[in-house]
């Protein structure tokens, strides 16, 4: 320990250094799922999402209840602990309260579902839902159980891993559990991480239906029936659009429902004649015809985000596909893609609010004459659609509804896709055909598929696609691709053509104010290898909604010369938006999901000059410094190939094409990041669920703020490392104060070795205030100090000295701080 007279002494040394160099000169230096099974929960692509499967809720909307029914999208415990819809990924925006799917069955028999088994109570009747009922799993908190439950063969749920976790192309999540009705109900979700056409915008579910033909419906572990054929079963994805809410650094939400949220289905044609036959949800304008459509929250952003979903098809188990229980196509194809889903709101009825009679009619809806068009029960009107059958059926009975010759059958008009009323403006050219509605928690809207017939040991999987994007063209691109995948894969949905894996990475700090980035070589083993592209986005760089963005995210990958992306790459703004002054100055804050700048590119054959075998596995190496000590930024780096990819002609999209000379891995790896779900939001950094290590922190990808690496005494000793202080002087504010704070004012000293303690002193040889800095993480060596004093109070603008002491020596300096 310094004695007063020798710090004095310390510092009239260096006030004579300050003098002769002129003083004040600038510093010479450069969410668990809450299950008990697992729930998945996908990030690997820029749609984020999770599902939670019958067997791993339940949700808290039936926390009460004795069966399960939802299939719950998102949103499983009402605190957004795991992504709700959220596209772009790691954006802290999401667009649904919830969604869920459900299945449901209807049974000629009018004693399927009674109110009473054995003379207690049935947990599945609803009253007038006799021939009704959802396929179930028993709620175990309650003491229920079903046969099959707890077989792990047929009751489990496996985490979201990689298909082949050395390339981190396609992830997989699989769960898997009994029903109530008999059906044994598989769930697999697939996504993917490449960005050309669209591929990381959308998630495909595949529900495998399997027949046992045990019912058991009071969910007591004793059947009521055996051998039980399903006579008609639907599924159906149901929503509640909320546009938006935000959520925060301790994962805590806020909400924002600035626009309309509209709501609606597509018929209009796409570029090959075939109708875009899916559901949207977009935000429209405040108020009809004032141009300000696509804002999201009170924020004000114009990101113009969209979601979508549509029913892919039905297959059997040899991948044939599976008719409806008519005879017709499960969803319809060609000119009659989307004829034979249902879609429409659900106000005036209900959908997933657990009457299955209501469900199932909403999603068959189109077969009846009216099954949810006038969104009204009092007017559903439950005989066949006669433009499709042949007059005379039972009301309700669909033993009785009878396909009219091909030649005869026109489009069925129970639901509402093809009213074309639009009940606010999507103000997108190519919708011009289906309906929109908007939506207020008063009714989910929803897209059914089926009724289909299934016998004992037999099985049906039902495909599913939901998407986000861009304005309508993003989400119908990423619907285009995911309808390719369907029909160009076999069941494993494993793509057709190969490209580089995803290279592992990481970021640190050096001693240099700069930042290293390091990867590992495992994509030049691919055969059209070309080269590495280093990209980064920059917290410091506010985000115009109108210049970059969400406008950038399909396309910023295909630029080739370093810098923001060029408009010319830029996805075009709505032509009927016109409320520049209302948005103008609500910029937004870059994060993990960009906007991206290209910094730099580096070719095969210059693979030498970025090598450092300092480490043996991240031996490639690539320096920025462009950066700002206290900012915060994140990096990516992709390996892009050299050859022909195609999808072939039968390959329609908004805007895309199908051939491409290049493609490129994705931003998934951004500063390290796995590309799993890590408990909770790469943002989420004051959640009780963020790592603390720094492997957990890589592994999350989080926010990288640029301080300086740790050093050693021996560093220290050598001269390699200097212990510093930035900036220097301190002029009223650092870049790295948070302007939210304005009270906040902070230096940040550098290169310190683990353990330092820093005395700071005044001119006089007073003791301000004392330090010491601990470090576990090897990449980081800067502490913050908050110019306050050791009583509490803010410093005064003045000269400052330092002594820092670490284990076998010191180091003396100054920095000033000017008001």
């Amino acid at each position: 320990m310094h004695t007063s007279s020798a710090l004095r002494q310390i510092c009239t040394l260096l006030l004579l250094q300050v003098v002769a160099a002129h003083a004040f000169a600038q510093d010479p230096g450069p969410v668990s799922s809450g299950a008990d099974h697992e729930a998945g929960i996908m990030i690997a692509g820029e749609l984020w999402d999770s599902i939670l499967p019958l067997n791993c809720g339940p949700s808290y909307v039936e926390t009460r209840s004795d069966i399960i029914r939802q299939i719950r999208i998102g949103n499983f415990d009402r605190q957004w602990s795991t992504p709700t819809h959220m596209w772009p990924g790691g954006w802290p925006y999401g667009a649904f309260w919830n969604k869920a799917i459900e299945v449901t069955v209807w049974d000629p028999d009018s004693s399927f579902n009674p109110p009473l088994i054995n003379g207690i109570a049935n947990p599945s009747y609803v009253a007038g839902a006799e021939h009704y009922a959802h396929a179930a799993y028993p709620n175990r908190s309650m003491g229920r159980s079903i046969p099959g439950a707890g077989d792990p063969a047929r009751d489990h749920a496996r985490k979201t891993s990689w298909v082949d976790p050395q390339l981190r192309h396609h992830a997989v999540y699989e769960a898997a559990h009994p029903t109530t009705v008999g059906l044994d109900v598989a769930v697999k979700v697939h996504q993917y991480t490449l960005n050309w056409n669209n591929f990381n915008d959308f998630i495909i579910i595949d529900l495998t239906l399997t027949n046992t033909g045990v019912v058991d419906l009071n969910a007591d572990g004793i059947p009521e029936r055996t051998g039980h054929v399903i006579e008609g079963v639907c599924a159906n994805i149901h929503a509640e659009y909320f546009c938006y809410y935000r959520l925060n650094e301790s994962a805590g939400r806020s909400s924002g429902m600035y626009a309309q949220r509209g709501v609606g289905f597509v018929t209009s044609a796409d570029p090959a004649g075939f109708p875009w036959a899916f559901h949207a949800a977009f935000p429209g304008e405040t108020i009809q015809s004032v141009g300000d459509m696509g804002i999201v929250g009170p924020e004000k952003y114009a990101a113009d985000v969209w979601s979508a979903w549509a029913w892919l098809g039905a297959r059997d188990s040899s991948g044939l596909p599976y008719p409806t229980r008519f005879g017709t196509d499960a969803v319809g194809r060609g000119v009659e893609r989307g004829r034979y889903v249902s879609d429409g709101v659900g106000k005036g009825f209900t959908i997933g609010t657990g009457d299955p009679r209501e469900t199932f009619i909403g999603s068959m809806g189109t077969f009846f004459v009216d099954g949810g068009r006038a969104r009204d029960r009092q007017r559903f009107d439950l005989r066949a659609d006669e433009n499709l059958f042949e007059p005379g059926s039972a009301p309700g009975d669909l033993r009785t509804f009878r396909l009219k010759p091909p030649a005869d059958r026109g489009t069925p008009a129970g639901d509402m896709k093809n009213t074309n009323e639009f009940a606010v403006l999507p103000h997108e050219r190519p919708w011009t055909r289906g309906y929109t509605a908007i939506t207020n928690f008063d009714g989910d809207s929803f897209t059914g598929i089926g009724p289909f017939t299934i016998g004992v040991g037999e099985r049906v999987t039902l495909s599913l696609v939901v998407a986000g994007g861009y304005r309508f063209q993003g989400v119908a691109n990423a619907i285009a691709t995911a309808r390719w995948v369907y029909e160009t894969t076999g069941s494993d949905h494993a793509l057709p053509f190969s490209y580089p894996a995803v290279p592992d990475m990481r970021v640190e700090d050096t001693f240099d104010r700069s930042i290293r980035i390091r990867w590992d070589a495992r994509a030049e083993t691919h055969p059209d290898f070309a080269g590495y592209k280093i990209y980064r986005a920059s917290r410091a760089s506010p985000v115009d909604w109108l210049t970059s963005g969400t406008r950038g995210l399909d396309n910023y990958w295909r630029n080739g010369t370093p810098g923001p992306t060029p408009d010319s790459l830029l996805a075009p703004l709505n032509p009927d938006f016109t409320a520049f002054g209302s948005v103008a100055g609500h910029t937004g804050e870059a994060g993990s999901w960009g906007p991206y700048s290209l910094m730099a590119v580096i070719p095969a054959g210059d693979l030498s000059r970025f090598t450092d075998a300092s480490d043996p596995v991240l031996v490639r190496t690539w320096e920025d410094r462009t950066v700002a000590i206290g900012s915060t930024y994140w990096y990516s780096v992709a390996a892009y190939t050299g050859g022909t990819v195609s999808l072939g002609n039968d390959y329609v999209s908004y805007s895309n094409v199908p051939t491409t000379d290049r493609l490129e891995t994705s931003n998934v790896n951004r500063n390290g990041a796995s590309g799993l779900w890590e408990g909770t939001y790469p943002f989420a950094t004051l959640s009780p669920l963020f790592p603390t290590m720094a492997g957990g922190r890589k592994d999350i990808g989080t926010e990288f703020m640029v301080r300086s690496a740790r050093s050693t005494p021996a560093d220290l000793l050598s001269g390699r490392a200097r212990i510093a202080v930035t900036p220097n002087p301190y002029k009223r504010h650092a870049d790295f104060d948070n302007a939210a704070r304005p009270s906040e004012h902070r230096v940040m000293f550098l290169n310190l070795p683990d353990g330092a303690r820093i005395t700071i002193l005044d001119v006089s040889g007073q003791v301000v205030q004392q330090l010491t800095f601990t470090s576990s993480d090897a990449m980081q060596g800067g502490m913050f100090w908050d110019l306050i004093s050791r009583t509490g109070v803010e410093v005064a603008s003045g000269l400052y000295v330092y002594v820092a002491e670490y284990a076998g020596g010191q180091q003396v300096g100054y920095f000033s701080i000017l008001r």
